[in-house]
């Protein structure tokens, strides 16, 4: 018997970040939008069938949190990793173009007031 190998924290990262990239695009497609109709439609129903008792209001009000607060998580995780890809790649055409200000790669990891002044000296 071979005792399995600990996964390195990279690679269970990359699978969470992977699983979350993969949660909000299916979150984002036609057949989440109709699903979500289709439960929606049979909770209704549910709560009109026996006259909204507390649990049903229960199951709702926690389905839905619990729902949310998923997706808030993966949309904004997925939104963070598209936006530094997006930044990577402006930085190298930045750095590729002749004559262009290299001040400005890598402009959002700076302070607030610098990224003002660069802007000001851009903007005369």
């Amino acid at each position: 018997m071979s005792r399995r190998e600990p996964e390195s924290p990279h690679h269970v990262r990359d699978q969470l970040s992977a699983a979350a990239h993969r949660l909000a695009g299916a979150a984002g497609s036609a057949w989440a939008s109709g699903f979500s109709m289709i439960v929606v439609a049979a909770l209704l129903t549910v709560g009109v069938v026996n006259g909204f008792p507390s649990w049903w209001q229960n199951l709702v009000y926690s389905v839905a949190s619990i729902v949310s607060l998923l997706l808030l998580f993966s949309i904004q995780h997925s939104t963070n990793r598209q936006t530094k890809a997006i930044l990577l790649k402006l930085d190298e055409l930045v750095e590729a173009v002749d004559g262009a200000d290299e001040n400005v790669v890598a402009m959002e990891d700076r302070d607030l007031e610098d990224q003002e002044h660069i802007r000001d000296q851009h903007h005369r």
